[in-house]
C-alpha cells in the first residue's frame, strides 16, 4: 500500500514539473513570459483540479456500477 502511495506521489510531482515547464516554456515562446513561481502554482491548481476531476469521475461509475448489480 505504502509503495502505490509513493509511486502516485512521483508520477503527480513529475507531471507537475513536466506541466511547469511546458507552461513557463510556453510564455518565453509566445514573448509573455511568466515567473517559474508563477507557472509552478499554475500548474499545481491545474493538476488538483485533474485529480479531483478523476476522483469524482471514479466515484460516478462506481455508483452507477453498484446501481446496476443491484437485484430488484
Amino acid at each position: 500500500m505504502a509503495r502505490s502511495r509513493r509511486a502516485e506521489a512521483v508520477s503527480i510531482a513529475l507531471w507537475w514539473g513536466a506541466l511547469t515547464m511546458l507552461l513557463w516554456n510556453g510564455g518565453h515562446l509566445r514573448e509573455a513570459p511568466a515567473s517559474l513561481v508563477a507557472c509552478a502554482a499554475s500548474a499545481a491548481l491545474l493538476i488538483s483540479l485533474g485529480e479531483a476531476a478523476h476522483w469524482l469521475r471514479c466515484r460516478i461509475r462506481e455508483h452507477w456500477a453498484a446501481r446496476r448489480n443491484r437485484t430488484p
